[in-house]
């Protein structure tokens, strides 16, 4: 698998909506490991394993080359609910 690079063509309102798409998507990844233990990640094959965290690490990269486009005079705030 490749990681995708994002090419971005909008407004940094859509912008701001896709990182927060993608790092949601991050968190509720890690979440699955933290919450449920190692163990249970750690029973899976060595394959699934991989690729899980591959897409990890996918998104972090894809949400990272987002962030390199928002405009540098713009702040990016991220609140929790």
């Amino acid at each position: 698998m490749e990681p995708i690079s994002p090419l971005f063509f909008g407004n940094d309102d859509d912008l701001r909506d896709e990182l927060f798409k993608l790092i949601t998507h991050l968190h509720s990844q890690t979440l699955l490991i933290c919450g449920e233990g190692l163990e249970n990640f750690s029973n899976h094959n060595e394959e699934i394993r991989g690729n899980y965290l591959w897409s990890i690490c996918d998104l972090a990269e894809r949400s990272l080359l987002l962030l390199k486009q928002a405009r540098p005079t713009n702040e990016i705030v991220v609140t929790p609910n």
